[in-house]
């Protein structure tokens, strides 16, 4: 039996009390005691108080914890809208509560920062009528509502409508 060298496992003693002292306290599944406690503090899931009390409190919450929280407070709706805005978040960076409260006070600390061109490279821009749509013509579309049976006036106020929304020079509906 070959015999096992255990130089490789031997640990600082010291270094474990220091990982110990400075991380916070998480149980088996990795969750804190401040997490449990954000899980069920009611102040961060009640829509506009949570987003007041985290304001005022600086307290932050996690997305697994709101999610659970609002589940448990919300029920099926609570996780929903819980998952939608975290949803939210994740794409702008803040949450539909903190949104709001950037609107209303006008304080934009924390938003997601937007790319501003620099004054020796403009941006590029292509013009509007460098494209070329191709549109089904006028007559192709009154055949067609012909054919399904809509009545003269209502086909006429479709065709005026049809012609706003493609940009057809309005001679094009006055009758002849």
């Amino acid at each position: 039996m070959p015999a096992i060298d255990y130089s490789s496992h031997v640990t600082n003693a010291a270094a474990p009390a220091a990982a110990t002292a400075s991380a916070p306290q998480t149980g088996a599944f990795g969750i804190s005691f401040g997490d449990l406690l954000d899980v069920i503090n009611p102040l961060q899931h009640i829509p506009v108080i949570s987003t007041l009390y985290r304001h005022l409190t600086g307290d932050k919450i996690g997305t697994p914890e709101k999610i659970a929280g609002d589940t448990l407070y919300g029920g099926a709706i609570g996780f929903l809208t819980s998952f939608a805005d975290s949803a939210f978040e994740a794409v702008t960076g803040k949450d539909v509560g903190d949104t709001m409260l950037a609107l209303l006070t006008g304080d934009d600390a924390g938003s997601v920062q937007t790319a501003k061109a620099s004054a020796s490279e403009p941006a590029a821009v292509t013009p509007a009528n460098s494209l070329t749509v191709k549109t089904p013509g006028l007559t192709s579309l009154m055949s067609a509502l012909s054919r399904k049976g809509v009545v003269a006036d209502t086909a006429a106020r479709a065709a005026f409508a049809y012609g706003k929304a493609v940009s057809l020079s309005t001679d094009a509906f006055m009758p002849q």
